[in-house]
Protein backbone atom coordinates (compact mmCIF):
# COMPACT_ATOMS: atom_id res chain seq x y z
CA UNK A 1 0.00 0.00 0.00
CA UNK A 2 2.72 2.44 0.95
CA UNK A 3 4.65 1.63 -2.24
CA UNK A 4 1.52 2.09 -4.31
CA UNK A 5 0.90 5.50 -2.79
CA UNK A 6 4.53 6.50 -3.35
CA UNK A 7 4.41 5.31 -6.95
CA UNK A 8 1.20 7.28 -7.54
CA UNK A 9 2.70 10.42 -5.99
CA UNK A 10 5.89 10.04 -8.04
CA UNK A 11 3.92 9.67 -11.28
CA UNK A 12 1.82 12.72 -10.44
CA UNK A 13 4.97 14.71 -9.73
CA UNK A 14 6.58 13.53 -12.97
CA UNK A 15 3.50 14.55 -14.95
CA UNK A 16 3.55 17.96 -13.25
CA UNK A 17 7.22 18.45 -14.17
CA UNK A 18 6.55 17.28 -17.71
CA UNK A 19 3.59 19.65 -18.02
CA UNK A 20 5.70 22.52 -16.67
CA UNK A 21 8.56 21.77 -19.10
CA UNK A 22 6.33 21.40 -22.13
CA UNK A 23 4.69 24.76 -21.46
CA UNK A 24 8.15 26.23 -21.34
CA UNK A 25 9.85 26.77 -24.69
CA UNK A 26 12.84 28.16 -22.78
CA UNK A 27 13.64 24.60 -21.68
CA UNK A 28 13.71 23.30 -25.26
CA UNK A 29 15.77 26.28 -26.37
CA UNK A 30 18.27 25.76 -23.52
CA UNK A 31 18.64 22.05 -24.33
CA UNK A 32 19.24 22.80 -28.01
CA UNK A 33 21.60 25.68 -27.18
CA UNK A 34 23.72 23.51 -24.88
CA UNK A 35 23.79 20.77 -27.52
CA UNK A 36 24.94 23.22 -30.18
CA UNK A 37 27.64 24.63 -27.89
CA UNK A 38 29.02 21.15 -27.20
CA UNK A 39 28.84 20.12 -30.85
CA UNK A 40 30.69 23.28 -31.87
CA UNK A 41 33.27 23.05 -29.07
CA UNK A 42 36.02 21.99 -31.49
CA UNK A 43 35.30 24.92 -33.81
CA UNK A 44 33.09 23.23 -36.38
CA UNK A 45 29.96 21.15 -36.72
CA UNK A 46 29.90 18.59 -39.49
CA UNK A 47 26.70 17.09 -40.86
CA UNK A 48 27.12 13.75 -39.08
CA UNK A 49 27.67 15.48 -35.73
CA UNK A 50 24.60 17.62 -36.26
CA UNK A 51 22.52 14.60 -37.28
CA UNK A 52 23.60 12.66 -34.18
CA UNK A 53 22.79 15.59 -31.91
CA UNK A 54 19.33 16.07 -33.42
CA UNK A 55 18.68 12.32 -33.15
CA UNK A 56 19.60 12.44 -29.45
CA UNK A 57 17.25 15.37 -28.93
CA UNK A 58 14.29 13.89 -30.82
CA UNK A 59 14.66 10.43 -29.32
CA UNK A 60 15.28 11.63 -25.78
CA UNK A 61 12.70 10.00 -23.52
CA UNK A 62 11.52 13.27 -21.98
CA UNK A 63 11.92 15.71 -24.87
CA UNK A 64 10.28 13.37 -27.36
CA UNK A 65 7.16 13.20 -25.21
CA UNK A 66 6.92 16.93 -24.56
CA UNK A 67 7.65 18.46 -27.94
CA UNK A 68 6.83 17.57 -31.53
CA UNK A 69 9.78 16.24 -33.52
CA UNK A 70 9.44 19.08 -36.03
CA UNK A 71 9.60 21.66 -33.22
CA UNK A 72 12.74 20.06 -31.76
CA UNK A 73 14.36 19.95 -35.20
CA UNK A 74 13.47 23.58 -35.93
CA UNK A 75 14.82 24.89 -32.61
CA UNK A 76 17.96 22.74 -32.92
CA UNK A 77 18.55 24.05 -36.44
CA UNK A 78 18.29 27.64 -35.21
CA UNK A 79 20.72 26.98 -32.36
CA UNK A 80 23.25 25.14 -34.55
CA UNK A 81 23.27 28.08 -36.98
CA UNK A 82 23.97 30.48 -34.10
CA UNK A 83 26.92 28.37 -32.92
CA UNK A 84 28.99 29.34 -35.96
CA UNK A 85 29.69 32.90 -34.77
CA UNK A 86 30.98 34.32 -31.49
CA UNK A 87 27.93 36.54 -31.02
CA UNK A 88 25.71 33.55 -31.73
CA UNK A 89 27.50 31.41 -29.15
CA UNK A 90 27.02 34.17 -26.59
CA UNK A 91 23.30 34.20 -27.45
CA UNK A 92 23.28 30.42 -26.91
CA UNK A 93 24.84 30.89 -23.48
CA UNK A 94 22.08 33.38 -22.66
CA UNK A 95 19.49 30.74 -23.58
CA UNK A 96 20.88 28.74 -20.65
CA UNK A 97 20.23 31.67 -18.31
CA UNK A 98 16.54 31.72 -19.25
CA UNK A 99 15.77 28.57 -17.27
CA UNK A 100 17.71 29.32 -14.10
CA UNK A 101 15.18 31.59 -12.40
CA UNK A 102 12.12 29.55 -13.29
CA UNK A 103 10.21 27.29 -10.99
CA UNK A 104 11.89 23.92 -11.39
CA UNK A 105 14.91 25.66 -12.92
CA UNK A 106 17.45 23.61 -10.99
CA UNK A 107 15.98 20.37 -12.36
CA UNK A 108 15.79 21.86 -15.85
CA UNK A 109 19.44 22.91 -15.58
CA UNK A 110 20.48 19.37 -14.65
CA UNK A 111 18.48 17.95 -17.55
CA UNK A 112 20.04 20.45 -19.98
CA UNK A 113 23.52 19.52 -18.75
CA UNK A 114 22.83 15.79 -19.06
CA UNK A 115 21.51 16.09 -22.62
CA UNK A 116 24.61 18.12 -23.53
CA UNK A 117 26.69 15.32 -22.04
CA UNK A 118 24.83 12.80 -24.20
CA UNK A 119 25.62 14.90 -27.28
CA UNK A 120 29.30 15.03 -26.30
CA UNK A 121 29.36 11.24 -26.06
CA UNK A 122 27.44 10.70 -29.31
CA UNK A 123 30.49 9.79 -31.37
CA UNK A 124 32.00 7.63 -28.64
CA UNK A 125 34.83 10.06 -27.98
CA UNK A 126 34.66 13.15 -25.78
CA UNK A 127 37.55 15.40 -26.71
CA UNK A 128 39.13 18.00 -24.38
CA UNK A 129 37.30 20.90 -26.07
CA UNK A 130 33.95 19.19 -25.38
CA UNK A 131 34.94 18.55 -21.75
CA UNK A 132 35.86 22.22 -21.39
CA UNK A 133 32.52 23.26 -22.91
CA UNK A 134 30.59 20.92 -20.62
CA UNK A 135 32.40 22.54 -17.68
CA UNK A 136 31.39 26.01 -18.93
CA UNK A 137 27.80 24.88 -19.33
CA UNK A 138 27.78 23.38 -15.83
CA UNK A 139 29.14 26.60 -14.32
CA UNK A 140 26.65 28.72 -16.25
CA UNK A 141 23.77 26.53 -15.06
CA UNK A 142 25.11 26.15 -11.49
CA UNK A 143 25.20 22.37 -11.93
CA UNK A 144 27.71 20.16 -10.13
CA UNK A 145 28.95 17.58 -12.68
CA UNK A 146 30.20 15.34 -9.86
CA UNK A 147 26.58 14.73 -8.97
CA UNK A 148 26.29 12.64 -12.14
CA UNK A 149 29.58 10.79 -11.87
CA UNK A 150 28.23 7.24 -11.93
Amino acid sequence: MVFGALKKAFKAGAKEVQADYSKNRDFLEAVCAASALVAYADGSIDDSERTKAVRILTSHQTLGKMYQQSEIEQVADTMFKRAKEASGRQALARELDDIKGREGGAQMAEDVYLVATDVAHADGNVDPAEVAMLDKIARRLDVDPAKFDF
